[in-house]
């Protein structure tokens, strides 16, 4: 499991203690070892099996999430998860709200935008980093906007039951953003990446 080498801009604002347990835990890389290969993005909508999805101009990966167990972290008032595949070294950062109340709103089943990598501020925002290409040094990271060309669109929120003082939800969400070099040919085109998501995650029970 990889960890991230820096905090990124999400985290400069936390407490030290909360700090390290971020690192520690919601940095954890969760994602097993069996991705797979070019399995495209299911047509007719998010797939049911726990899962982060990615397809660049130039590679594509499904993730297995089925084992992903993130505890509930906040920042800036928002709950947010985050792991880095040890696999693929790709790394995604989720908002959402940090209570169950807020969690249940129809109104949540919609558009938001995309961020700057970990620089996460409201709820059901999405941030990413991951290789040009398979192997590669180079690092693609996402721009800040929301268009119809950059969006985290929330397609379904789920009750799935509570563990203690935390009600436990499934999130389903559908992503487009433009990613642009950070250590190769700066100067190039921004890349169009699109994928899928489902995650379990925690809230506080209300």
């Amino acid at each position: 499991m990889q960890h991230l080498n820096a905090a990124p801009r999400l985290f400069r604002r936390l407490p030290s203690v909360l700090l390290g347990t971020a690192l520690a835990f919601g940095l954890a890389a969760c994602f097993g070892s069996d991705d797979k290969k070019d399995d495209p993005t299911p047509t007719t909508g998010v797939s049911d099996a726990l899962h982060f999805a990615f397809k660049t101009p130039d590679w594509n990966r499904t993730i297995d999430c089925e084992r992903l167990d993130l505890p509930y972290s906040t920042t800036n008032g928002v709950a947010f998860v985050s792991a880095t595949s040890a696999s693929t070294n790709s790394t995604f950062f989720l908002t959402y709200p940090k209570d169950s109340s807020a969690m249940v709103a129809a109104a949540n089943l919609r558009r938001y935008p995309i961020t700057a990598f970990g620089a996460n501020t409201a709820a059901f925002e999405l941030s990413h980093k991951l290789p040009l290409t398979d192997g590669s040094s180079v690092r693609l990271v996402s721009q800040a906007g929301q268009s119809a060309d950059a969006y985290n669109e929330i397609v379904n929120v789920k009750y799935d039951g509570r563990d203690g003082n935390y009600a436990l939800f499934k999130v389903k969400g559908s992503y487009l953003m433009q990613m642009t070099e950070i250590n190769g040919n700066t100067a190039a085109a921004p890349r169009a990446v699109s994928g899928t998501f489902h995650f379990r995650v925690r809230t506080l029970r209300r």
